[in-house]
């Protein structure tokens, strides 16, 4: 594919414009997607940072550029149970196991990182195209779009988070004296 003069100057015009953090943001999530590679026993807070960290920077983008419109908190939602719905559904179910000393062991998956990535794109795009066409914030299509995307997302980072709670009450039930 040949771009022309005029496609290259916009493409470098809007890599030239990205701020500097945006970068750093991008180096940081490459980092988890590889550390999320490898199979690794994490405590219950660690296991909330990184879904935490994704629904926060989702909700502050959509919050910014399309404001509390009740399409886009319901369009969120819908993606968020999508998203939850089909890792609890049809993903594994062993990718989260509870150690005896109250760890939980993960399994590594390349998963995480093509979340992330895509996560990151979608992100990117979604400011790139705000910027360039601010109408944007207000068509439909494109608030809609975006919301789903972002509570899919979300909802597929919550999944092994919502496991890991699961174990945990499933553990403590099955600990406590049982009274007949």
């Amino acid at each position: 594919m040949i771009y022309s003069t005029k496609e290259s100057m916009m493409l470098q015009e809007i890599l030239t414009h990205t701020p500097l953090w945006v970068w750093f943001i991008l180096l940081f999530l490459i980092s988890r997607g590889v550390k999320a590679s490898q199979d690794r026993r994490v405590t219950f807070k660690t296991m909330l940072l990184l879904p935490l960290f994704m629904l926060l920077w989702s909700l502050q983008g959509m919050v910014q550029h399309f404001g509390l419109q009740p399409e886009v908190g319901g369009c969120w939602i819908l993606g968020l149970g999508l998203g939850l719905y089909t890792v609890l559904k049809f993903g594994n179910q062993q990718a989260v196991r509870l150690t005896e000393g109250g760890h939980f062991q993960l399994r590594g998956s390349w998963k995480p990182m093509l979340f992330l990535i895509t996560l990151f794109v979608i992100k990117y795009a979604e400011n790139v195209l705000v910027a360039m066409v601010p109408a944007l914030k207000t068509e439909i299509g494109f608030v809609v779009g975006v919301s789903l995307v972002y509570g899919i997302l979300n909802g597929l980072f919550l999944a092994n988070f919502l496991r890991a709670i699961c174990l945990t009450i499933n553990k403590n039930r099955l600990s406590e004296p049982q009274t007949v």
